[in-house]
């Protein structure tokens, strides 16, 4: 548990900081490693993975269309290029506890590859396999696409994350979600009140859980996720 709390209070900080298709495989070297890795072109969709390893390409396409997706559905614009790199260690700026980071200046997704990934053992208190490195992938698309919504220049930390956490599990199979609220159980949080930096920092796992929740609810949705973007809820102290 520890290691999962680390692990996404530091992603926090470092953002303060289908299937694939067979077009041509290119070759560009990754970050963190002296593996090769290939591109691909994600099949109808603006993204382009580079990873050493052809399935963790699938799924880190099927991962950014389950994103791309959702998003789309609540009228977010998914029309910008996305990339992606798999790689055996991120870069410094997210430290050595992140699974995965979205490099605002770059405009690009770095994340673990799998067999890097499953050496955390858990995550959400539930064991890593596939299903949820692609929730990781969603998760991790979701700050990429976000971030080119967002109508305000400096959205908080809990804003970002709030739609990040949202996108990821509602894209997530039903029984891999109900394993994942059951580890945290509550009702959701009652209103932007209580979602602020040091909420997410104390327990960013069950920010993430008790967010989707607070999402559910018949008065939030889609609605609050543009009030997000358009910096009407979630701001640090004062709107802009």
């Amino acid at each position: 548990m520890r290691v999962a709390i680390l692990s996404a209070a530091v992603h926090a900080l470092a953002h303060v900081l289908t299937a694939a298709s067979s077009l041509g495989w290119g070759t560009a070297l990754a970050d963190g490693g002296s593996a090769r890795a290939r591109e691909v072109r994600c099949d109808a969709q603006n993204v382009l993975v580079r990873s050493p390893t052809p399935a963790d390409a699938k799924v880190a396409c099927e991962g950014a269309r389950d994103a791309i997706g959702f998003l789309a559905a609540q009228r977010f614009d998914v029309v910008n290029d996305i990339s992606i790199d798999l790689v055996p260690k991120l870069p410094d700026v997210a430290r050595t506890t992140t699974a995965g980071c979205y490099l605002e200046s770059e405009r690009r997704v770095v994340i673990l590859s799998f067999s890097e990934f499953k050496k955390f053992k858990t995550w959400f208190n539930v064991p890593i396999d596939v299903s949820l490195y692609r929730s990781l992938v969603a998760h991790e698309v979701a700050h990429a696409l976000s971030a080119c919504n967002f109508k305000i220049g400096t959205p908080s930390i809990q804003a970002k994350e709030y739609i990040a956490y949202v996108t990821m599990l509602a894209t997530m199979a039903p029984m891999q979600r109900e394993r994942v609220l059951s580890q945290f159980p509550g009702q959701g949080f009652e209103g932007d009140w209580q979602m602020n930096t040091t909420t997410y920092l104390l327990d960013p796992m069950r920010f993430g859980v008790e967010a989707y929740r607070h999402f559910l609810k018949p008065a939030n949705g889609r609605d609050y996720l543009h009030a997000i973007l358009a910096g009407k809820v979630m701001f640090e102290s004062a709107p802009p």
